[in-house]
C-alpha cells in the first residue's frame, strides 16, 4: 500500500478492506429484502380474495428470503480458519521440516 507524505494510508486505499470487513453489501441486501417482504405481506393480507398466482408470488418471496438469510448467516469471512489449534501446529511442523530438507 502506498503511504501519504505523513506515513498514513489514505481513505480510498482502506475503503475496499473495510467494505469487505463490515459486509456492507449483504447487510444492505438483507435490509432491502426485509422492506420488500413487509410490503408484500401487507399487500397480500389486504387482498379481499387472493388467487393462486398471488399466493405463489408471496411463497416465492418468502422462500427466496429464507434462502438468502441462510446463506448470510452461515457465511464466513475469507480470513477465518476452520482448523483446530492442534492441526495448525502439525501443519506448521510439517512446513518447517519441508523447508529444512
Amino acid at each position: 500500500m502506498d503511504f501519504n507524505n505523513d506515513g498514513k494510508i489514505s481513505f480510498w486505499e482502506m475503503f475496499p478492506y473495510w467494505f469487505d470487513k463490515l459486509r456492507i453489501f449483504p447487510r444492505v441486501f438483507i435490509s432491502v429484502y426485509i422492506y420488500m417482504f413487509y410490503n408484500v405481506a401487507n399487500w397480500f393480507m389486504l387482498l379481499p380474495e387472493p388467487n393462486n398466482a398471488q399466493a405463489g408470488l408471496v411463497s416465492v418471496v418468502v422462500g427466496a428470503g429464507a434462502a438468502w438469510f441462510g446463506l448470510y448467516v452461515n457465511s464466513t469471512g475469507k480470513g477465518v480458519e476452520t482448523v483446530s489449534r492442534n492441526e495448525r501446529v502439525v501443519k506448521t511442523k510439517q512446513l518447517n521440516e519441508n523447508q529444512i530438507g
